[in-house]
C-alpha cells in the first residue's frame, strides 16, 4: 500500500484538509484511476463504503472511511479498523443522507479548498444524479471558495457562478456543455466557443439542452454568468 497523502501537512498538527479526494462506490476503471491520480497528492483521502475496495486495488491508503458498509466486505473493513491512524465513521443504513453526502460534509468540515470526487458516476442513475447534486451542497457551503470537481473517464463536472476560463490545451475533452444548475441563469456569455452567447438567459425547464456540445475554438473558452449557477461539463467521446 502507498499513500497519496501530503504527510508534511498532516504531521504539522493542523486540521486535515485543503485538497481532498473522495472515492465513492460507483463504477471506476482501475487504469483510469491510476492515470488520474498519477502525480497528485491530497491532504485527505475519504473512502466511501465500496470505494474502499477500489482504493485497495489501487494500493492507496485512505485517511478516512465512511458509510453504512452495506457494500463492503467485512474482512476488508476489519483490516483497516486495526489501523489507529485511519478515521472510521459508521452509520446505519436507514439515514437521510447518502454515504457520499456524509463524505462531502466531512470534506467541508476538514476545511478543504479543493474536492475531487471519483467513483461518483456509473451504475445506478439515482446515485449519479445525487452525486451531481452534491456539487451544489459544496457550493452552498462555500459560495465557490471550495473548488469541486466530479470526474470519470469521459467527463469533468463543476459549478460556475461567475466566471470560468478553460484553456483549450487543458480541457478534459473536445466538448464543453453548459447547463443551468439553478432554475434560471442570466447574463450568460460564452467567448472563444464555436457557438458563442452574449448576455443570454437559460431556463432549466424552457431551454434544458441549449448549451450541449459546444467546442473551444480559440486558445481558451471563457464562461461568464451574471446571475444564477451553471453546471459545466467537459466531455470526450467514448
Amino acid at each position: 500500500m502507498h499513500s497519496l497523502v501530503n504527510t508534511s501537512y498532516v504531521e504539522s498538527g493542523q486540521l486535515p484538509g485543503r485538497r481532498t479526494l473522495v472515492m465513492a462506490g460507483g463504477k471506476m476503471e482501475e487504469d483510469f484511476a491510476l492515470s488520474f491520480l498519477d502525480g497528485k497528492s491530497y491532504d485527505t483521502i475519504i473512502a466511501v463504503d465500496g470505494g474502499l475496495a477500489c482504493l485497495r486495488e489501487l494500493g492507496i491508503m485512505p485517511t478516512d472511511i465512511v458509510g453504512d458498509f452495506d457494500t463492503i466486505d467485512g474482512a476488508l473493513l476489519a483490516e483497516y479498523e486495526r489501523d489507529p491512524a485511519i478515521r472510521i465513521r459508521r452509520f446505519q443504513p436507514e439515514k437521510d443522507d447518502t454515504d457520499s453526502e456524509i463524505a462531502i460534509n466531512m470534506a467541508i468540515e476538514y476545511k478543504s479548498t479543493q474536492i475531487d470526487i471519483l467513483g461518483g458516476t456509473g451504475g445506478r442513475l439515482d446515485h449519479t444524479i445525487g452525486n451531481i447534486r452534491l456539487l451544489g451542497l459544496i457550493y452552498s457551503a462555500s459560495k465557490d471558495s471550495i473548488k469541486a470537481f466530479l470526474y470519470d473517464r469521459y467527463n469533468r463536472l463543476r459549478l460556475v457562478d461567475r466566471e470560468c476560463v478553460i484553456k483549450k490545451n487543458e480541457a478534459y475533452g473536445k466538448y464543453v456543455s453548459v447547463f443551468p444548475y439553478t432554475q434560471i441563469a442570466k447574463g450568460i456569455t460564452l467567448e472563444g466557443f464555436r457557438y458563442p452567447l452574449k448576455e443570454h438567459t437559460m431556463d432549466l425547464f424552457l431551454t434544458p439542452t441549449l448549451g450541449i456540445s459546444n467546442e473551444i475554438v480559440g486558445k481558451e473558452g471563457r464562461i461568464l454568468c451574471r446571475e444564477g449557477v451553471l453546471l459545466v461539463v467537459e466531455s470526450r467521446d467514448m
